[in-house]
């Protein structure tokens, strides 16, 4: 056997990609609840280090985690769903929702920059209303993709079509870095 048919054999180890985006959905949870600590706290009571944590999740694996849907799973959901899934407007919706997200989600990260630099907010409660917003808004939709998105793309895609993703993904993390 050549070195060349072993290498093209799906590694039996490698992470099933939807699994992946189910992992950042739930720690995109725990930077919502995060978000809500830092909120509950302000202007007095704020974790510098939350504050770093969650403003690079928010600048750097918010963006790309879009991405992944937006380019890859997203597509072969198109691909593989049928009439009766509805998929057309959901994801859409999730992919208008993402763009906005995207520039919300930028200028709370300059935001909470300057909290985990040791700044203070030029306007604590401009800044708590904005955090609540985000994340009440970001939990639903987490939510919607959970119950929605994520059973059919188990359901609905095929081997070659987690291969076609996990290759995407893998790409968009060589090109972010």
């Amino acid at each position: 056997m050549s070195d060349h048919a072993v290498s093209d054999r799906p590694n039996p180890l490698a992470r099933n990609p939807l699994d992946m985006i189910a992992s950042a959905h739930a720690l995109q949870v725990q930077m919502c609840d995060a978000m809500e600590r830092i909120a509950d706290g302000l202007p007095d009571e704020v974790d510098r280090r939350l504050c770093a944590q969650v403003a690079s999740c928010l600048q750097f694996d918010l963006p790309l985690h879009h991405h992944d849907e937006e380019e890859g799973l997203f597509p072969l959901l198109m691909k593989r769903a049928k009439p009766e899934d509805g998929l057309d407007q959901i994801l859409a919706r999730l992919a208008s929702e993402h763009s906005s997200d995207n520039d919300f989600a930028s200028e709370i990260a300059e935001a909470l920059e300057t909290l985990g630099q040791g700044g203070r907010p030029a306007n604590p409660e401009m800044l708590g209303y904005m955090l609540r917003g985000f994340f009440e808004r970001y939990r639903r939709h987490v939510h919607w993709e959970n119950q929605l998105v994520m059973p059919l793309a188990r359901l609905r895609l095929t081997r070659e079509d987690l291969d076609e993703l996990q290759a995407t993904m893998n790409e968009n993390r060589r090109q972010a870095s």
